[in-house]
């Protein structure tokens, strides 16, 4: 018999277009891949058809893809900076309305994204979570009625915050089916698929955690002015700073697995006092990671060849529209197997060991995000851990082999670029080129939907 759709709402039940069995294992794979968020999973499941993946469903939503149709509103970091600078009950409803609207028309064009891909991709089980996850936010936040006071606010930030929490498992199954299916589609396209994606969640992500920042600062104090940052935009971000916060990091991780082994110091010059505008979280995510790549090679070299490490040239360049980092050190290069795939999600000599390491990783936001969730400690305080964090602390020998890359999709999103020049058997200058906040960066509207 074939299989049978019903249209409901926006939902799509499904009556035998997939095995028994597989709804069995995708029933249970979605409780067991939350990893500390069981409840949550569990309401994820009972909010969903045991899955919304059939082939008649992805052309059969209309709902879905009406909300494909429309063109989101774009919204620059300057904007997002000067909205917060007096709040007011008015403006936190405002932006909560803005959010509200957004996030299912940016989301419903990255499932529609998935929808274009070939049907054998969107069945692999890492990707067709992700696509089951993303239509049950779509859901759920449509749904959710217009805001008109603070405490219809208060609930909507509550729903963002689980939703947020939900999407902590998004990178790992991501990158797991992308290698899973690497050789079921031209890994170019593939690629652009996931850099889309991380693009996207980006723009989202910054939206949604910059109102609930806002939201949390006006709650606590509604007369407050801010002056060095309004929620997740830094005014003055001393660029030198930022690197000596990482080297700490970057350091103090290596030392755990490689307590012997001396780390290169950080030499400074340039413009070491520049300071600029921009969101810190994704400048410490760039920066530790380029420093983690040149400490672990250090270490390697040494371990090989017994030479004490050179110290690593920082030069810092306050350009008038941009600022530079250059990270000069001679750690010996890059393996010259793995300069064609530097940069790619999907390929690599390495790919199967990234996607056995993913498996140790449930757990990790890179974009967008760009994530923040809220969990509960001592005193009745609140305290906001950074998903970033969960894949800058990680074990300096578990190698995902993405850092690079998403380097590179946080330095384009904000009109900067990133680049690596390699000598074998030398070293490595890594470029980082960041737009500040009021030029190219003003133009960089969040409408990467």
């Amino acid at each position: 018999m074939g299989s049978r759709s019903t249209l409901l709402d926006g939902r799509c039940t499904i009556s035998r277009c997939l095995p028994l069995s597989l709804h069995r294992a995708r029933r249970t794979r979605s409780l067991k891949n939350h990893h500390g968020l069981t409840h949550v999973a569990k309401r994820f499941n009972s909010d969903m058809p045991p899955s919304t993946v059939s082939s008649r469903h992805f052309y059969q939503n209309e709902i879905l893809l009406d909300f494909a149709a429309r063109s989101s509103r774009p919204v620059s970091l300057r904007q997002l900076a000067f909205f917060g600078m007096k709040l007011t009950n008015e403006k936190i409803i405002q932006s909560a309305n803005f959010v509200r609207q957004e996030l299912p028309t940016r989301m419903a064009h990255r499932i529609h994204d998935m929808q274009s891909l070939p049907y054998s991709i969107v069945r692999n089980n890492h990707i067709s979570y992700v696509y089951e996850l993303y239509y049950h936010s779509f859901n759920t936040i449509r749904r959710f009625p217009v805001i008109k006071t603070v405490e219809d606010n208060d609930r909507f930030c509550d729903v963002l915050r689980e939703l947020l929490a939900h999407h902590t498992a998004v990178i790992p199954h991501l990158v797991m089916g992308v290698i899973e299916c690497s050789d079921l589609i031209d890994s170019k396209r593939m690629d652009n698929f996931m850099e889309s994606m991380l693009r996207s969640r980006i723009s989202r992500r910054v939206v949604t955690e910059q109102h609930i920042a806002l939201t949390d600062a006006f709650l606590k104090d509604p007369n407050f002015k801010p002056t060095e940052q309004v929620g997740q935009v830094f005014f003055q971000c001393s660029a030198a700073d930022v690197v000596r916060q990482c080297d700490t990091l970057a350091r103090s991780l290596t030392q755990s697995s490689r307590e012997d082994i001396p780390i290169p110091e950080l030499v400074f010059e340039g413009d070491v006092n520049t300071k600029f505008a921009c969101v810190a979280s994704h400048l410490r995510y760039m920066v530790g990671e380029i420093l983690r790549n040149t400490f672990e090679a250090s270490a390697e070299r040494y371990q090989a060849m017994g030479n004490p490490p050179s110290s690593v040239l920082v030069t810092i360049i306050d350009a008038p529209q941009h600022v530079t980092f250059r990270f000069s050190d001679r750690a010996g290069g890059i393996p010259p197997e793995i300069i064609p795939y530097l940069w790619s999600f999907a390929k690599g000599p390495r790919s199967m060991i990234r996607h056995h390491n993913f498996k140790q990783v449930p757990v990790l936001e890179a974009i967008v995000e760009e994530l923040e969730t809220s969990v509960a400690v001592p005193m009745g305080q609140r305290k906001r851990i950074s998903s970033l964090t969960s894949l800058t602390t990680r074990s300096p020998t578990l190698r995902l082999g993405m850092g690079l890359p998403m380097c590179k999709i946080y330095a384009e999103f904000w009109g900067g670029k990133i680049a690596v020049k390699s000598i074998e058997g030398f070293g490595c200058d890594v470029f980082l080129h960041i737009s500040k906040l009021g030029n190219e960066s003003r133009f960089v509207q969040m409408n990467n939907i």
